[in-house]
């Protein structure tokens, strides 16, 4: 019998910048790899720049009934499953936050610097 996936509304902020990148995401099974080829994809300038670290913020009440936050960060598929199941038990429904840093490689870095003429006249 097959069952539907249901989407989860996420909102991705990219090296701690506003406005964040929503989307949508599969909730189930989804493996670290492809959560992170997900957040690679949501950038326009993909090619060049790469998500290298993903946080998730989980949300908790304090003592004086503030809601505080938690960055846990995601390093593999069992982190993501218990990202999931995390949501499902969530003090304030929403949106999952997740914190992704994004790096350009060093070759990336290399090719849009500019040589200067050593030609230049004395």
């Amino acid at each position: 019998m097959f069952l539907p996936q249901y989407l989860i509304n996420v909102e991705v902020y990219f090296n701690g910048r506003n406005p964040a990148v929503q989307t949508k995401i599969p909730d189930g099974p989804e493996s670290f790899a492809t959560l992170k080829e997900t957040l690679n994809n949501l950038r326009l300038d993909s090619d060049n720049i790469r998500v290298t670290k993903i946080e998730f913020r989980e949300d908790w009440i304090d003592i004086n009934g503030r809601v505080k936050y938690n960055l846990i960060e995601l390093k593999n598929d069992e982190d993501v499953k218990a990202t999931w199941k995390s949501f499902r038990r969530r003090i304030i429904k929403g949106p999952i936050e997740l914190d992704a840093q994004i790096q350009r490689s060093v070759d990336d870095i290399m090719k849009c610097l500019i040589r200067l003429e050593s030609s230049v006249s004395a």
